[in-house]
């Protein structure tokens, strides 16, 4: 009697385990289901590399970058957003910016493999800073796209910075002084 009950369990357990098999091979070759494997998701997480690794080489040479660059700001690799200049950074070769970037890219690179983790990590910050961006004040938006689109130089860049800071124009001077000794005690010149 033992015995026969233990052979109905392994009856049961085969089949279980055979019906289970049948359901991951069902699972994989449903096209809708099959879409969302780990390969598709390294596919789409290397497409993401790839924009970001393009992203930083043309936003550090645009105009965005260049107009920060007068107020002693700059854009960080990893982030893209705007950070304070450092006086390290005028002073870096061109062959340890190449080294920077490519140990950015490389480190980046590893994430790939998180597959759908990488992809999903990605949009969410992209609807995070979009829901961010869209809560700005009208003065900061126009300041982003002047910053983006005009070559301003240092006067007017600490115009609109007054703008935006909601300060009285008539205090220019003061608010010109107070930015230059900022710049100069980090070890950078206004241009």
């Amino acid at each position: 009697m033992k015995l026969e009950h233990g052979l109905h369990v392994c009856r049961l357990l085969g089949d279980h385990l055979s019906k289970h098999r049948e359901f991951q091979c069902l699972f994989s070759q449903h096209p809708r289901l099959a879409m969302f494997d780990y390969e598709t998701g390294i596919f789409f997480a290397f497409l993401i590399w790839l924009y970001h690794a393009i992203m930083i080489v043309i936003t550090v040479n645009s105009r965005f970058e260049r107009n920060l660059n007068r107020i002693g700001q700059r854009l960080s690799w990893l982030t893209l957003m705007p950070k304070p200049m450092e006086q390290e950074d005028l002073s870096r070769s061109t062959t340890s910016k190449v080294l920077r970037y490519l140990l950015v890219i490389g480190i980046s690179l590893l994430f790939v493999l998180l597959s759908w983790l990488n992809v999903g990590i990605a949009v969410a910050t992209i609807i995070y800073r979009r829901t961010k961006d869209s809560g700005a004040p009208q003065a900061v938006r126009e300041l982003r796209w002047k910053l983006r689109n005009t070559e301003l130089s240092f006067d007017q860049l600490i115009q609109e910075s007054m703008k935006v800071a909601d300060q009285d124009p008539s205090t220019f001077d003061e608010f010109r002084a107070s930015v230059i000794a900022d710049l100069e005690e980090r070890g950078l010149r206004h241009c």
